[in-house]
């Protein structure tokens, strides 16, 4: 399955487990609701089953709501707390839709605050070369 996405609109993955027979009432009050967001301005929301083996995802096109649903017959989908970000690209997605694993390196001051043993691991690297870390001022 291809899709095809506008550029400036944006893909969102409700961060709780649903139930699945929710339909297009249901999602679009979780869209309005808890995720604070509005549905007609044609960004796409992206919802995972309990059992992991569905998804549902809910879009508008400009005409009505679409919904989309996805049923794993090898497999599960990931589960909600391992996503990084509840706002993901559409390589993302289609990473996602395949069954795969979404996973983002951090960099820059994340990186850098975390731990190892008592020292961050970006000194010790630095400290095992030989060279000396400056933290940015």
């Amino acid at each position: 399955m291809s899709l095809s996405f506008r550029p400036g609109h944006r893909i969102f993955v409700f961060n709780e487990l649903i139930d699945m027979r929710s339909g297009f009432s249901r999602l679009s009050m979780l869209v309005r609701d808890r995720m604070q967001q509005k549905i007609l301005e044609g960004d796409l929301f992206v919802f995972l089953g309990q059992n992991r083996k569905r998804l549902k995802a809910l879009c508008f096109d400009g005409t009505g709501l679409i919904l989309l649903s996805k049923r794993l017959e090898i497999g599960r989908f990931m589960r909600v707390s391992d996503f990084e970000s509840f706002d993901i690209t559409v390589e993302e997605l289609h990473s996602l839709l395949r069954g795969g694993t979404i996973r983002r390196a951090f960099f820059g001051d994340r990186a850098l605050t975390r731990m190892h043993g008592g020292s961050s691991l970006v000194a010790n690297a630095a400290a095992r070369s030989g060279t000396e870390y400056r933290s940015p001022s």
